[in-house]
C-alpha cells in the first residue's frame, strides 16, 4: 500500500479521508462504486464529484454540492469545469485536477478564493477514484469554507 497520508484541520474532512483510505485497501484509490454516499451524507452539500473525460483530460462535474453551489452563485452539475465563470479560478481548479490525476493521490490544501468581490477562506480534500490501480477516473473533492459558523450568521442576519 502506498503512503498517502495527508494533514487536514477540520474534523469532518478527516473523517472522510479516513473513509476514503479504509475504502481504498490495499489499493492506490478506490473506486467510484466503493464510496457509499449514505456514507458520506455529513459532507453531501460541500461535494464535487467530477469525472476525468477523454486525452487530453477535460472534468465534467458529475455533482457539484449545493452549499458549494449556493456559495458559489453558479451550479456546475453535469458541466465541464471550463464553464466556470471565473478564469483565473477556472485556471487554478482545472491545474489542480491535472495533476491529481497525474499524481494519483490525495492532496488537502487550504486556499482563498473570491467572489463577488469578497475573499472566501476555504479548506478542500482531494481524493482520486478509479477503477484501476494507475490512473484515476473521477475526483471527489470536499471543500469547507472556513469559520462556517460566523457566515451562516452573516447570512440569516
Amino acid at each position: 500500500m502506498s503512503d498517502t497520508s495527508v494533514k487536514t484541520r477540520h474534523p469532518r474532512l478527516r473523517r472522510l479521508f479516513e473513509y476514503w483510505n479504509e475504502r481504498r485497501g490495499t489499493r492506490n484509490f478506490p473506486a467510484r462504486g466503493d464510496i457509499d454516499p449514505l456514507d458520506i451524507s455529513y459532507l453531501m452539500g460541500d461535494i464535487m464529484l467530477v469525472e476525468v473525460v477523454g486525452e487530453p483530460a477535460r472534468f465534467r462535474v458529475r455533482l457539484h454540492g449545493t452549499n458549494l453551489a449556493i456559495r458559489a452563485g453558479y451550479d456546475l452539475t453535469g458541466k465541464y469545469l471550463d464553464d466556470i465563470p471565473y478564469p483565473k479560478y477556472r485556471a487554478y481548479v482545472i491545474e489542480r485536477c491535472q495533476g491529481l490525476v497525474a499524481e494519483g493521490k490525495p492532496l488537502a490544501l487550504v486556499h482563498d478564493r473570491e467572489v463577488d468581490g469578497r475573499v472566501w477562506h476555504y479548506e478542500a480534500l482531494w481524493l482520486p477514484l478509479g477503477h484501476d490501480a494507475r490512473t484515476p477516473n473521477m475526483l471527489l473533492c470536499a471543500l469547507v469554507y472556513l469559520d462556517e459558523a460566523a457566515i451562516r450568521r452573516e447570512m440569516e442576519g
